[in-house]
């Protein structure tokens, strides 16, 4: 691919396909060498998983938790069908378009004549996608659910923080808080943990997205519309959309529950406790102003807000292409 965007660096319109699948491909190999590397960190998290901060729950709680595991679920459902539909519609192109007859799924420049090896070539690169579409999303999915996890038992600490009853002895009172308090400091170490791993990853992967949502518009511009490739370039960019506007989605997740930790405290008859368990609470109430988050670099922080960003980066990019388009025809 690399080569063949050298070759076609003149035109415009064949450059912005090959970066098009170069940058898919580019930042899947890189979240895939990073998950690679923080083989290791993913285990780590799988055992911090075990503590007894994470267990016990109520069975109103673990309706909680399964409720967001499954709500994940249909999600990754849905984003690998879309995936799939994409992909297919990739592989049958050259075979139900005649414009595009004979040719290859895949952009790139290859050291023999592709002609007479056609179909062998178009099974090797149609495969090549598949496994990779797969991993990919196997990727994003595991991100997902670990973000996920986080949320959840956000939820889950804000209603034992509900149900603390302070009519009970100072004691029981207490022990009931500082359990709480424990749970909130282990679920930040989660998010943190989360983030180590993953956030390298998440970057690359909004950084690609911003590519290729935007010259994936400026094909859909270039192509035309009643035709097969068109249909296969929304279906593209209905799935690079969908795929980094879930981790923003989950990233707010992460901190609308979190915000709401201490709001959860006027819920409870709070103000039955004595003055030294209020102190106590107040510490805890300051540090719950903090909401968590989840950021992708270290320094993009996943939301709503982010994802509109990079919608509005794509079309700014989008139309600087559209004008020079114009400018070359």
């Amino acid at each position: 691919m690399i080569i063949q965007m050298v070759l076609d660096r003149r035109d415009l319109s064949k450059l912005t396909e090959s970066l098009l699948y170069f940058f898919t491909h580019f930042t899947f190999l890189c979240k895939l060498l990073n998950f690679q590397y923080y083989e290791q960190d993913l285990l780590k998290i799988e055992n911090f998983l075990t503590d007894p901060a994470f267990y016990g729950f109520s069975d109103d709680q673990l309706k909680i938790i399964k409720a967001k595991i499954r709500s994940s679920d249909v999600i990754a459902t849905a984003f690998r069908i879309c995936c799939t539909c994409t992909c297919t519609f990739y592989a049958l192109v050259p075979f139900i378009d005649e414009s595009r007859k004979m040719s290859l799924p895949l952009p790139g420049w290859l050291p023999y004549d592709a002609t007479e090896h056609y179909f062998s070539t178009v099974f090797v690169q149609v495969l090549s996608v598949f496994i990779s579409a797969y991993c990919n999303t196997a990727i994003d999915i595991i991100t997902w659910k670990m973000i996920t996890l986080v949320s959840a038992q956000f939820e889950v600490l804000r209603q034992n923080l509900e149900v603390i009853d302070y009519e009970a002895t100072p004691e029981e009172s207490e022990a009931a808080l500082v359990k709480c308090v424990e749970h909130h400091t282990k679920i930040m170490d989660l998010a943190k943990q989360v983030q180590v791993v993953f956030s390298k990853g998440m970057f690359l992967q909004i950084f690609g997205s911003v590519i290729v949502i935007c010259t994936t518009g400026f094909q859909m511009i270039v192509v035309p519309i009643p035709s097969v490739q068109f249909v296969v370039l929304v279906s593209y960019l209905c799935g690079m959309t969908t795929q980094v506007a879930t981790y923003c989605w989950y990233g707010h997740d992460v901190i609308t529950t979190s915000d709401a930790v201490g709001l959860s405290f006027y819920m409870s008859n709070w103000y039955l406790c004595d003055e030294k368990l209020r102190r106590s609470m107040f510490i805890f109430l300051e540090k719950t102003k903090k909401f968590t988050s989840v950021k992708a670099g270290n320094f993009i922080t996943l939301s709503l807000a982010t994802l509109m960003q990079i919608l509005r980066s794509s079309y700014s990019y989008f139309a600087v292409l559209q004008r020079l388009y114009t400018d070359d025809s």
